[in-house]
């Protein structure tokens, strides 16, 4: 009797570990998939790419509003400030008009003189009247500034409160166009946003929005940061 009560416990014990391990396998294999579907989700709260370029970079692009003497508002681009008081934008943009006003993202609006502008190269210097402390965006240091098939990303304001950033690649760091040197781009530029940056992955400026091309679809106009700095040059001297 002894011995059948014996073999009973010893039964009993091992159907007790046998589902206490079916238990423990259950758990761990629950565990590992949603353990690793919240790391997946940290990983995705990590800014990269286009996102990673535009909250790094975006506030310092402005919304242009130039006026005529009679003050009615002859036309409407891009800029963006690059620090110490200074903003570019297009030299088309600003061309025959006699006052300017940047309109950022926050509403408040600041007042803006020229310079100095270049029309062959397309690109001009402004001062940010009362300028508030905000993000500037640095030129690229890079040599040469920017690359065949890099990465580039375009800031702007096709619309007046519609700011946007769109992404392509260098088609050509240096392109003839008219007689003058071009950076090609084939990140999408719609009006509005001549004057605005064109950027790297690092945020940092490799081109300033002129225009398109007619005859090439897809292809858009920047001008270079070497030409980008002949102008900061000539309006330090």
């Amino acid at each position: 009797m002894e011995r059948k009560i014996t073999t009973w416990c010893l039964r009993n014990l091992m159907i007790g570990v046998t589902v206490l391990l079916l238990i423990v396998a259950c758990v761990s294999s629950f565990t590992k998939p949603l353990v690793s579907f919240a790391e997946g989700s940290a990983q995705a709260n990590v800014a990269s790419g286009a996102e990673k370029v535009y909250l790094s970079s975006a506030q310092a692009v402005f919304y242009l509003k130039a006026y005529r003497k009679d003050g009615t508002l002859k036309t409407v681009g891009s800029g963006f400030l690059i620090g110490n008081g200074r903003a570019l934008t297009a030299a088309h943009v600003v061309k025959d008009a006699v006052s300017y006003e940047a309109v950022f993202e926050d509403g408040s609006i600041q007042k803006l003189l020229v310079l100095g502008a270049d029309g062959d190269t397309d690109v001009a210097l402004l001062s940010v009247k009362e300028p508030l402390k905000r993000q500037v965006l640095a030129l690229s240091d890079d040599k040469p500034s920017a690359r065949h098939g890099q990465r580039s990303f375009a800031i702007g304001y096709p619309l007046k409160d519609g700011k946007i950033i769109t992404e392509g690649i260098v088609n050509a760091p240096t392109a003839e166009v008219n007689d003058v040197i071009r950076l090609l781009t084939s990140a999408q530029v719609s009006p509005g946003m001549s004057g605005g940056p064109l950027l790297n992955e690092e945020g940092r400026v490799i081109g300033l929005i002129s225009g398109s091309f007619r005859t090439m679809n897809g292809i858009h106009i920047c001008v270079t940061v070497e030409d980008i700095r002949k102008l900061l040059k000539k309006s330090n001297t």
